[in-house]
This record gives C-alpha cells, sequence and structure tokens, in this order.
C-alpha cells in the first residue's frame, strides 16, 4: 500500500493570492491616508469673500450694461454703492490673507511665511507696473527740485522739461528699444484679445510715459470695458484726466481709489506728481512717504529713499509750499 501524496500548491497558491491582497489593500489604505493628510483644507470664510467680490464686479458689469435705461442720480447712487461694497469685500480678504499668513508663520516659524502681498498675488505685473510710473515721476521729481535752484537756460523748454545730456540719451535709447519691443508684444496681445486687461494696463502705462495720452485713453476705455473694476485702469483714467487739464478732478479720484480700494498704491506716485506741479512740496512728501509704507520695499525703485530725504530737506527748508 502506498503513502498517500498531499498535494500543497493549491493551498500555497490561495496563501499567496491573500498576502497579495492584504498587501495591496494596506498599501491603498496608507495612501488614501496619506492623500487626506496632504490635501489642503478649504477655507470657506475665504470663499465666501472672494464669491461676494467676484459677485459684486458682475453687478457693476450688469449695471454699466444698463446704464442707458437708469437715470443719472439712480446710475451714480447705485455704482457708488456697488464700489464701496465690493471694496470692504476686497479689503477683508487681504485683511484675512494677511491674517492667515501671521498664523501659519507663528505655527511653523522655521518655514518662509508665504507672499501674500501685491508683488505675489500679481507677479506677472511685478517690476513693469511700477517701473513706467517711476521713469515718469521721477523724471519730473528731479526736474522740480532742481530748477528751483537754477535759473532757465536759453536752450531750455518753456514747458518746464530740460534736454537730457549725451550720456542721458544713450541710455534712454538702450531702454527705449527694450520698451518698444514690450509695448509692441502688449499691444499684439491687446489686438488678439481684447478682454486682456493685464496688456492694456501695461500699454496704457507705456503710453501715458511716453505723453501718448490720446492713443492711451482709448486702450484705457477698451480695459475698463473689459473689466471696470480694474484698480490700475482706474488710476490710468484718473491720471489721463490731469492730461486733459482737470487737476482737481484728477486728484479727487486718485485720491479715492487710494483711500478706498487695495492695491491703488501707484495712484500715490501720480498724486504727489500733482502736488509737486502746483508747488504744494508738503503734500508730495507724505504722498511719496505713505508709498514708501504701503508698497513692498522690493517693489520699491532705489531712488525712492533719495528724493524724499532731499524732498524733506526741502519742506524743512521753508519750501513746503511754493
Amino acid at each position: 500500500m502506498q503513502p498517500q501524496t498531499t498535494n500543497w500548491l493549491p493551498g500555497i497558491i490561495v496563501l499567496s493570492v491573500a498576502f497579495v491582497a492584504a498587501a495591496a489593500w494596506l498599501l491603498y489604505q496608507r495612501s488614501r491616508g496619506t492623500l487626506a493628510k496632504n490635501e489642503p483644507q478649504r477655507d470657506g470664510v475665504l470663499d465666501d469673500l472672494t464669491q461676494r467680490a467676484q459677485l459684486l464686479i458682475e453687478q457693476l458689469r450688469a449695471l454699466e450694461a444698463e446704464k442707458h435705461n437708469l437715470g443719472a442720480e439712480q446710475y451714480t447712487a447705485e455704482k457708488s454703492r456697488l464700489e464701496r461694497e465690493a471694496a470692504a469685500a476686497l479689503r477683508a480678504k487681504d485683511e484675512h490673507l494677511k491674517r492667515k499668513a501671521s498664523d501659519d508663520a507663528r505655527a511653523k516659524p522655521r518655514q518662509a511665511p508665504v507672499g501674500t502681498g501685491w508683488a505675489a498675488r500679481h507677479p506677472q505685473l511685478s517690476g513693469a507696473l511700477w517701473g513706467a510710473g517711476i521713469v515718469l515721476f521721477f523724471g519730473g521729481l528731479g526736474y522740480l527740485l532742481v530748477s528751483e535752484q537754477q535759473p532757465r537756460a536759453d536752450g531750455q523748454e518753456a514747458t518746464g522739461r530740460t534736454p537730457p545730456g549725451a550720456g542721458q540719451q544713450q541710455a534712454g535709447n538702450m531702454g527705449a528699444m527694450q520698451e518698444g519691443a514690450e509695448m509692441e508684444e502688449a499691444r499684439a496681445r491687446l489686438q488678439a484679445n481684447p478682454g486682456d486687461v493685464d496688456s492694456a494696463a501695461l500699454l496704457s502705462h507705456e503710453l501715458i510715459r511716453r505723453q501718448e495720452f490720446e492713443e492711451a485713453a482709448k486702450v484705457t476705455a477698451k480695459g475698463l470695458a473689459a473689466d471696470p473694476f480694474n484698480v490700475e485702469m482706474r488710476v490710468h483714467r484718473g491720471v489721463l484726466r490731469a492730461a486733459r487739464g482737470d487737476m482737481e478732478g484728477a486728484e479727487a479720484e486718485l485720491t479715492e481709489l487710494v483711500d478706498t480700494w487695495p492695491d491703488a498704491q501707484e495712484a500715490l506716485i501720480f498724486l504727489g506728481s500733482l502736488a509737486l506741479r502746483r508747488g504744494d512740496k508738503a503734500k508730495a512728501l507724505e504722498h511719496f512717504e505713505r508709498f514708501s509704507v504701503e508698497v513692498p520695499r522690493n517693489m520699491q525703485p532705489p531712488q525712492l529713499g533719495a528724493a524724499i530725504a532731499q524732498l524733506r530737506a526741502e519742506v524743512s527748508g521753508g519750501g513746503g509750499m511754493q
């Protein structure tokens, strides 16, 4: 009688399959736990504020579309109400982001805090946004501060602009070539997409710097038609009012933007320039100092500190009003 042979193969196969299935299940559960842990928690408050601001922007656009069906007083009152509420929502959103960043920094002191300022939220405009306005401002500021101490030469223009020197002209030509290329790129993007507000802002800014106010007004109008709430375009509209001679209206509009809307600090540069034009150095100094406080240091031009120091010396020396 032969001994009965046991066939272990089916059992081994079943056991192996069970082990593989168990390992796969454990890996799956672990991956689910890791994903759940790494998934960022939604910020309900931020979502609500963002949604409210967007809703108000849409309401303003609808109001602009129905402007011809409303009376002047009704349109003005409704527009003012929507702008105030939207500005409040945007300010609340910025404050919430700053508080959240501060809390995260305290909770993780060894990690660099995430930027929530203007430069972090608008990386595509950093540098270009302030650059054009700063060039425009410091060109006038340098003349206004120096010309009071020097008599007008025979070759100086009666408009208050001095002919540039040879070195300055050469450097200006090199910069103009690069700026011209960027300007043409922005113009091409805007022609391809009339709703590209960022390109409209850059193009109108460069046109204002070159004092091509007629075309700048057209570009600004197109940008505001695409986004009536765009702060950059509204600043340009205020500057263009000054170019047309409406100094009081321009100053009132720019002041309202700075005091109402977040990220409207660029208007401070032009407000300071308007104050210098009418000879109010103390007010100009106030605007430039506020600009230096509210704008991130890495977004400030290196000449700003020296210009403010020179203005302080002028004001303290009795030159606050001319």
